[in-house]
């Protein structure tokens, strides 16, 4: 496998060189269909040491990209596994690189933080399980007490295809060059990690806060699936079409089906203007604050009401 467009990015001026090479590494490695274990060695040479350089929202892309592959490299999947929490998820999930021995290992290491993810991995290895039951914690126990059992297992093909096709569409934006960072990439990387992480709480209060709405508006807005709605309040935040595709898969799963209804939601996401989605926004809010104020004025009325009737 070769890299032609190394050479390039090197002589490249701006933006992290680190963050170009890895990107560039992965998407060109996860084209390759039948990879050679030279191209695993290459690729495991070149990303390794590139890690500690490269920032969380690339290392994260990294892992989602290769949290399927069989034939990722060994020492990559453990390296990305035993990073943040919100970079190694994807790995701790899904990754078929990791043994038990390994799970068991990082969670020993890492702590609750890292058994709390792997607990929502399918398995029925009783030493996993008994390490994960080892912690007593609520929250893990929760988690634990959804695992399927060995029977319905096999049931699981229709969630492998979905979390292939949305590979297929993370690998497609990353090789379409839409990396591009939000205007707020503090928020943005907020966002995603609450919705990738399924802290659904924590992502609506997030949400609200930026939105400067109120959680039940903003409940209302996210609804049940993509919607224009939401697609404008991302706008508004001026998130990324990258940084809004990751926090819709992990709200509502795959919502593009394929690689051409990708590429037309980052088209027309593209063109929503962000200063009326703005004005869309506050629009939302004055609604918000006169259904708020209607509601004050009717109980005030009632009050007023229950009064007279309590003299007469």
């Amino acid at each position: 496998m070769k890299y032609p467009e190394f050479r390039a990015l090197e002589d490249r001026s701006g933006g992290s060189k680190a963050d170009d090479l890895l990107t560039a590494s992965i998407t060109a490695f996860c084209h390759v269909a039948r990879p050679a274990k030279s191209d695993v060695q290459q690729l495991e040479d070149l990303a390794v040491p590139l890690l500690p350089l490269t920032s969380p929202r690339i290392r994260r892309h990294a892992a989602a990209v290769l949290s399927e592959l069989p034939h990722a490299p060994r020492r990559l999947i453990m390296a990305l596994a035993e990073d943040d929490a919100d970079v190694s998820a994807p790995i701790l999930l899904r990754s078929p690189v990791l043994t038990t021995a390994d799970l068991v290992d990082i969670i020993r290491r890492k702590g609750i933080g890292h058994a709390r993810i792997i607990a929502r991995r399918t398995t029925n290895d009783s030493l996993l399980l008994d390490t994960l039951h080892s912690f007593n914690d609520p929250a893990l126990e929760r988690t634990l007490a959804f695992q399927p059992s060995t029977e319905v297992e096999t049931d699981a093909a229709p969630e492998s295809e979905r979390l292939f096709e949305t590979r297929q569409a993370l690998k497609q934006l990353m090789l379409e060059g839409d990396i591009g960072q939000s205007d707020d990439q503090a928020l943005a990387d907020r966002l995603i990690d609450a919705a990738l992480m399924d802290r659904t709480v924590k992502f609506q209060e997030d949400f609200a806060r930026a939105l400067d709405l109120g959680v039940e508006s903003t409940v209302r807005i996210i609804g049940h699936g993509l919607n224009a709605e939401l697609t404008i309040a991302f706008a508004s935040l001026g998130l990324s079409a990258e940084a809004a595709h990751l926090i819709l898969t992990g709200l509502f799963g795959l919502v593009h089906k394929d690689l051409r209804s990708l590429r037309l939601f980052v088209q027309s996401y593209r063109q929503i203007d962000q200063e009326k989605a703005r004005a869309t926004v506050t629009r939302w809010k004055i609604q918000e604050n006169s259904a708020a104020l209607r509601q004050k004025l009717r109980e005030m009325a009632k009050d007023v009401e229950n009064t007279d009737r309590k003299v007469s």
